[in-house]
């Protein structure tokens, strides 16, 4: 059963505020009950969502105001089923941060299009910062389809280990 599922980005201010509202949305569309969603990123520059994070998100109707980012810790990492990065080498940094954790990490670590079973020569989303209003939408709608998969695809995986 997947019960916690964490994203991971470089700041935790762009794409992954957004995968984690996003995925909430979603769990609650598809009535996927009893797993949590939460985000961290290594490097925290802000107290808050990037304003094109928040204009996107509650575009689609969901709250923002009670997200603050967060630092990458060693007892986030341990409480989570899932970590899904948006870009491979942050699940490398995961592994070469926390060695003594690779028995425990192992079949967890995902880039969000991984997940869904992307090819790989596609398994990253780049970062949107600085890239410009339309752009930074273009990425968070890709953050977007995919965290819907993924919402459909954890339905799917605890269907089939309740039985």
């Amino acid at each position: 059963m997947i019960r916690r599922i964490l994203f991971i980005c470089y700041a935790n201010t762009c794409r992954t505020p957004a995968a984690e509202k996003l995925a909430e949305h979603y769990a609650k569309k598809y009535d996927l009950k009893g797993v949590s969603f939460d985000s961290a990123g290594w490097h925290i520059a802000f107290d808050h969502a990037q304003l094109e994070t928040i204009d996107y998100i509650t575009s689609r109707g969901i709250e923002m105001k009670d997200f603050r980012p967060k630092a990458i810790t060693r007892s986030l990492i341990e409480k989570q089923d899932v970590i899904i990065g948006m870009e491979k080498y942050q699940l490398t940094k995961i592994r070469n941060n926390f060695k003594d954790m690779k028995e425990n990490l192992k079949g967890k670590l995902y880039t969000l299009k991984e997940f869904n079973g992307a090819g790989k020569q596609d398994l990253n989303i780049p970062d949107p910062y600085k890239t410009g209003r339309k752009r930074y939408f273009e990425i968070l709608e890709i953050v977007e389809k995919n965290v819907e998969l993924l919402v459909q695809k954890v339905k799917e995986i605890n269907q089939v280990n309740q039985i």
